[in-house]
């Protein structure tokens, strides 16, 4: 046994420098390990968001899948966050999700836990030479090969750094000192908060263990801490988020700290029920993989029944959500910068938000002719504003995203989307600027419509909404035989403009008092909405001309 006096400066060193290069090999095998599966799972991903709703069993499926692709749950809090500011999901529906996650990060803990150390440089290697020379799904695989072999070696590393510390008195009496269990649980979150990661510090508990150091009875409530510990980046980064995000954040931190609290007072029976799933204490990796995950199926079982009322009591009594002011996109965030394939499904949900304002302006537009208007034009501009904030900011996304991701091509879907964005807001402008300036020029006067007149305007303008609702349809599903009858309909609409342009000519032929007064703003309102039929229109052209293109092109990548 070493004291103080034969411990020497090189052994101090020694021991920093292998945990600390051991610790940097098992973070960074953790983040290429996350951003692997994300490149080979990323496209599915998109997919599973649509289908998230409040569905317990589904929300808690989906949230395990997703911390196993993203090895984060402060990712899926954010996703989540979008769906309950744009009102897809009550809160409550989030919170089997957020359980979900908490139950995923035990699938990283139970990887580490077998003893593959010895192949760690063999799955370096192998993954590093074999990715320079493959493409796609291939090089996708051999990356996370190369992540676990980070991942195992950087314990190999942790561990051999300790070895010295099991004859070094002053740290034993120090690991004394943390059997007690409160002691332990802070000890554990304070390590969880400091390098923001649970899977690192269960990988630390392991490696502890199985140099002697640490034991099983030991680790419990050290588990307990890196459980409560991972929820505070989360909480740290909810700071200046709106409340939706507080909550979520909130609500993870509450289930697991109450959870916590529980099994303070339950170690032994614990202890007793991981010893039986086990087998032996033997496998000290194991059994601490073992320990956390039990613990986490039981939060998820405990929880889950009762995730109504937990919604309803924190919407109501914790942090009641304020009104929105400043405007924010609500699932496009700094959180999936880096992963371009899930942002561009995030991209069409921020994009049939915005075209539902542009669809509501031109829904009331015309009420802006009617004695006393039903809106005004500075209601108008205000939808306006909305919708140029919804292209700055998504504007803003992706020029943040190409510099985060450094990626080359993108799918022609992405160039499809910012064109549609482009039309919308060019439909936002026909109606704040081109109709307002009609109707300010109405309010100003006595005109009327002639009966017929209004008639006419009255089926254009519904004509018009209908294509782009059928625009924003087709954002969602991507149909060809839809984007055909669009075409089609924006052809017929076509032809009822000319029309309706003819009998207007002919009441102002038979000296109509009212077509005369109102023909100028009469014309311009159709001339106006078949041009925002024909924007409307343009979505349904992109995806038949993506149709007409050799399959080469449409496939690949811009």
């Amino acid at each position: 046994m070493m004291t103080t006096s034969d411990w020497s400066a090189e052994n101090t060193l020694g021991v920093v420098m292998g945990i600390l290069g051991g610790l940097g090999l098992f973070l960074l095998g953790i983040n290429m390990l996350s951003q692997g599966v994300r490149n080979l799972a990323g496209r599915q991903m998109r997919h599973l968001l649509t289908y998230v709703s409040g569905n317990r069993v589904a929300g808690v499926a989906f949230g395990v899948f997703f911390t196993m692709l993203f090895q984060s749950s402060s990712a899926a809090t954010v996703v989540l966050v979008g769906f309950v500011e744009a009102g897809l999901l009550q809160f409550a529906q989030t919170l089997p999700v957020v359980l979900g996650t908490a139950f995923g990060t035990t699938i990283t803990a139970q990887l580490i836990a077998f003893k593959v150390g010895a192949f760690a440089l063999l799955a370096v290697g192998l993954g590093l030479l074999v990715s320079m020379f493959t493409r796609g799904k291939w090089k996708f695989s051999f990356e996370t090969l190369l992540s676990l072999g980070l991942i195992f070696y950087g314990m190999d590393l942790m561990s051999g750094a300790m070895r010295p510390l099991q004859q070094y008195a002053p740290f034993l009496q120090l690991i004394t000192h943390i059997q007690h269990p409160v002691l332990a649980l802070l000890l554990g979150m304070l390590g969880t908060a400091v390098i923001q990661s649970s899977a690192a510090f269960i990988g630390i508990l392991i490696t502890l263990g199985s140099t002697g150091l640490l034991s099983v009875e030991a680790s419990l409530p050290l588990v307990l801490g890196s459980n409560v510990g991972t929820t505070v980046t989360g909480l740290i980064s909810a700071m200046n988020v709106g409340r939706p995000a507080q909550k979520v954040a909130l609500s993870n931190f509450l289930f697991k700290l109450f959870t916590a609290f529980v099994f303070v007072f339950m170690l032994p029976w614990w202890a007793f029920l991981t010893d039986w799933i086990t087998g032996t204490r033997g496998e000290y990796g194991r059994w601490v993989a073992n320990a956390h995950t039990l613990f986490n199926l039981v939060l998820m079982l405990a929880w889950l029944p009762f995730t109504g009322w937990f919604g309803r009591w924190m919407d109501r009594w914790v942090l009641p959500t304020p009104q929105r002011h400043e405007f924010a996109l609500k699932f496009l965030t700094d959180e999936v910068l880096d992963s371009p394939d899930l942002s561009t499904g995030l991209l069409k949900k921020e994009l049939l938000m915005m075209g539902q304002v542009v669809l509501r302006m031109v829904d009331v537009s015309l009420s802006l002719f009617q004695r006393p208007p039903q809106f005004t034009p500075s209601m108008i501009r205000e939808m306006e504003e909305e919708t140029d904030h919804y292209r700055q900011k998504i504007n803003d996304f992706w020029l943040k995203s190409a510099r985060v991701s450094q990626r080359e091509k993108w799918p022609p879907e992405v160039f499809q989307l910012l064109h549609l964005m482009n039309e919308l807001e060019q439909i936002a402008d026909l109606v704040s600027v081109n109709l307002v300036h009609q109707a300010e020029k109405w309010e100003q006067s006595q005109w009327q419509f002639s009966s017929e007149g209004r008639k006419e305007l009255e089926h254009y303008h519904a004509q018009c909404v209908h294509q782009l609702q059928r625009a924003l349809d087709l954002v969602e599903n991507r149909d060809y035989n839809r984007a055909l009858q669009m075409k089609q309909k924006y052809r017929e609409y076509a032809y009822l403009a000319f029309d309706l342009e003819k009998h207007h000519y002919q009441r102002l032929f038979s000296l109509n008092a009212q077509t005369m007064e109102s023909s100028k703003i009469h014309l311009e309102l159709l001339n106006l909405y078949r041009m925002i039929n024909s924007r409307a229109t343009n979505f349904g052209r992109i995806i038949l001309r993506e149709a007409q293109l050799p399959t080469d092109l449409n496939n690949g990548m811009i």
